[in-house]
């Protein structure tokens, strides 16, 4: 199991607040033996995940949605592997066979949520709609006359929560919502929102201008203090971060110059880049600050792996990664006004040399599209925990910032 992928996409709600997340189970690796049983070889793949790390590790209180084959459906000795958290999808090549709907009610029963995944509707499909709790319906593959008509089917059912899987543009978004969706899921989410003529927000572009002020390599420590005790949100920020468990230091700390000092400028510019990333994002759903700081940390730790003498300024690569959605702004656009290397601005715009190379696993990872990654050979195998220890500091990150 050391070549097991897992990775994560957000499910949002109404307010687009994370409800729960899809959990993806891959095996990157070219598989040596052949495998005849590939229903078989899925449920092995989600059972040892589970077993390895476990549903709180990666989805925190939200709902797991997981795509649950069908022998997992038939089989009771298989379901003790899920908990009350899940929400168990089934894939659209299941039947509701009198094995497969009364397996459907065991789960129920145990107090499972069941959703129905890529639904396209049939008459012979009726008896899963009748115990369905979500419907997921794939946007991307039907046009928008074909989506209300699946739409409004499913909605006669009063008892169904509707999703919109693979919402990619934001005319889809917007069709989505005022057709009345419940739910919303899509690589949209992790991408910008354009708008024609649309301004930057003033506040946005203050903090933008100081995120691209801290950039600056010949800043030293006394401007690093400037900048923070100018700040009241800031300064009281850095010293309850300075004196936090996370340093058990001896004595506590109560000036921002001693602050600066005892963390570093390397460690006060990433610190620095994290506050002001999250204070662009209060009008964008959380989970894309998540995604800014999972890729920041993965982005820092493959670096390590792959190419050392960059890894410094890899956090930034990957946290800037999401700076297009955060502030509605072509990439380019934004680039051209911040003060960053050749090379990282080559890495974020058209995912040039090492620094591009680094963010494209990390974005192949996070997308799903692990056959990217079976070249890997020396650092497939840490991939996983590279992205769940990236996954584990930016929720922590961000509960800290939100103090």
């Amino acid at each position: 199991m050391d070549n097991l992928y897992i990775a994560r996409q957000p499910i949002y709600d109404k307010n687009f607040d994370v409800f729960g997340y899809e959990l993806l189970y891959r095996n990157g690796a070219v598989n040596e033996a052949k495998i005849d049983d590939p229903n078989l070889a899925t449920c092995e793949t989600i059972l040892n995940a589970f077993m390895h790390i476990g549903i709180d590790n990666l989805v925190g209180s939200a709902l797991a949605f997981i795509n649950l084959p069908q022998d997992f459906i038939i089989d009771e000795t298989l379901t003790p592997l899920f908990n009350s958290q899940s929400v168990l999808e089934i894939l659209e090549d299941v039947e509701p066979t009198p094995e497969v709907i009364e397996g459907l009610k065991r789960l129920k029963k145990r107090g499972f949520k069941i959703a129905l995944d890529d639904f396209e509707y049939r008459e012979s499909l009726e008896p899963f709609l009748e115990l369905a709790d979500i419907v997921k319906l794939d946007v991307i593959a039907l046009n928008e006359e074909q989506i209300r008509e699946e739409y409004e089917r499913v909605r006669k059912y009063e008892h169904i929560k509707i999703l919109a899987e693979k919402v990619e543009t934001q005319e889809m978004k917007e069709f989505c919502i005022e057709l009345g969706f419940d739910y919303f899921q899509g690589f949209f989410f992790c991408k910008p929102q354009l708008v024609k003529q649309k301004q930057v927000i003033t506040n946005k572009t203050v903090v933008l201008n100081l995120l691209n002020k801290i950039q600056n390599p010949e800043l030293d420590y006394d401007e690093f203090q400037t900048i923070l005790s100018q700040d009241v949100t800031l300064s009281y920020k850095l010293l309850r971060y300075i004196n936090s468990a996370m340093f058990s230091l001896r004595r506590e700390v109560d000036s921002i110059k001693d602050a600066v000092v005892l963390l570093g400028q390397d460690n006060i510019k990433k610190w620095l880049s994290l506050i002001l990333m999250s204070r662009m994002g209060k009008d964008k759903p959380s989970e894309l600050i998540v995604v800014a700081l999972t890729r920041a940390k993965m982005c820092e730790l493959l670096a390590d792996e792959l190419h050392p003498e960059i890894q410094p300024q890899m956090f930034i690569v990957g946290l800037f990664s999401v700076l297009d959605a955060l502030m509605d702004t072509p990439m380019i656009d934004l680039l051209d006004t911040v003060i960053l290397s050749s090379a990282i601005k080559f890495a974020l715009l058209d995912h040039e040399g090492q620094h591009g190379e680094i963010l494209d696993i990390v974005l192949a990872y996070e997308q799903f599209k692990f056959d990217e990654l079976d070249n890997l050979t020396l650092i497939n195998q840490k991939l996983r925990q590279y992205y769940l220890t990236s996954v584990e500091w930016a929720d922590q990150s961000v509960r800290s910032l939100q103090r």
